[in-house]
């Protein structure tokens, strides 16, 4: 484990403890990506343990962010593996200059949004002419329990935006998405391109001379 992350392991439980069974508090070790949760408390919100690899956010910090941008990311939303809402705080761990690893607080906002409903419903039976409202959360983080998962969400999600179902991709569509999974960091994982093949049903050579195709352009 990385010197500077290992000094942050014993707060990691008094910070569960004491902001309470709905937040998460998730220590990252950037030096395998692959097992990347070095610590964690109250890993029963997003359904993790430690083991668990880097998520999409995490790997978007180590792929591509500047110091200058500061250490705290703060106000975000993540999902836990069941679709939940969580609100979501990380402070970045730098080792001279390199960052090495982020401490993340997560928490589950879905009790909250089950009071919202509840009082627009008490709200609406009093009051019929009321105006309701709906939120619709975005998710910027998907908290997995194994790449695998990462990879098969961050494929499904890519082909959802472009309106097909992964097998009727076209290869420029599924070149477009080793694009967009090459400039979020998922291929710095271990295993990746097979991963990838996988989800998008194509061969691992197919993969790299996609990976590598997009490389080149950039």
């Amino acid at each position: 484990m990385n010197a500077a992350v290992e000094r942050y392991v014993p707060i990691v439980e008094f910070l569960g403890a004491a902001l309470g069974s709905n937040t998460e508090v998730a220590l990252h070790d950037f030096t395998d990506l692959e097992h990347s949760i070095v610590a964690i408390a109250n890993g029963h919100v997003s359904n993790r343990a430690v083991g668990a690899p880097a998520t999409d956010f995490a790997l978007k910090i180590v792929n591509d962010y500047a110091p200058e941008r500061g250490d705290i990311v703060s106000g975000y939303t993540s999902h836990s593996t069941d679709n939940r809402p969580l609100r979501s705080a990380s402070y970045i761990i730098r080792d001279g200059g390199r960052t090495v690893g982020m401490l993340c607080i997560n928490v589950d906002l879905s009790k909250f949004e089950q009071l919202e409903r509840l009082s627009r419903d008490l709200l609406a039976s009093y009051t019929p002419a009321a105006a309701t409202r709906e939120d619709h959360a975005n998710a910027t983080e998907r908290l997995t329990p194994s790449t695998d998962d990462l990879v098969q969400a961050t494929v499904s999600k890519h082909a959802a935006e472009l309106g097909k179902p992964i097998e009727r991709l076209t290869q420029d569509e599924r070149i477009e998405i080793v694009r967009k999974l090459n400039d979020n960091g998922v291929f710095l994982l271990k295993g990746a391109v097979a991963q990838t093949a996988q989800a998008m049903g194509i061969s691992e050579p197919s993969v790299y001379r996609y990976l590598q195709k997009v490389r080149r352009a950039s």
